[in-house]
């Protein structure tokens, strides 16, 4: 009894493994801007770039928490944006690829202030930005789309 637990527990993991990669590019939740980018033009959806220091800015842990945490942020056909989640640890490790893309992004969009959202059109524009929020995923959403809509409107005139 307990081999064929066993053995039903490493398929399971395994169907979550093979999984995983196909998940990270479906929902709206990724650190790999090159990804997110190339998924966003692919699918014609705006992307968000998050740049947050969880571990060391209060109001990025907000955001996070209250935001890109929950459930309902992570339903991409209610709310038709990417999201690519850029840290800037101070205590936890990260690779150094990683740490190169963000600082460069970083230095790109020209970021002052942690949490920044820089919103970006499907074809890379940046449209707007937005900070932490309060009221969480349905204020942080409807700010959101207010840019996008914006921009879109802008573009048929």
């Amino acid at each position: 009894m307990k081999s064929v637990l066993r053995q039903f527990c490493i398929f399971c993991l395994g169907a979550v493994i093979s999984i995983q990669p196909v998940l990270s590019c479906d929902v709206s939740d990724d650190t790999n801007f090159p990804r997110s980018a190339a998924l966003a033009k692919r699918t014609n959806r705006p992307l968000l770039l998050a740049f947050i220091g969880t571990d060391w800015s209060i109001s990025s842990l907000k955001l996070d928490r209250e935001v890109f945490d929950q459930a309902e942020f992570a339903d991409d056909s209610k709310y038709n944006f990417l999201l690519c989640k850029l840290q800037f640890y101070q205590t936890q490790e990260r690779s150094l690829e990683t740490i190169r893309q963000n600082e460069e992004l970083a230095t790109q969009y020209n970021v002052q202030e942690f949490p920044t959202v820089v919103v970006l059109s499907p074809d890379g524009r940046e449209i707007g930005r937005l900070g932490y929020i309060p009221g969480g995923v349905k204020a942080f959403a409807a700010a959101a789309n207010a840019i996008i809509a914006k921009s879109r409107q802008q573009e048929q005139h």
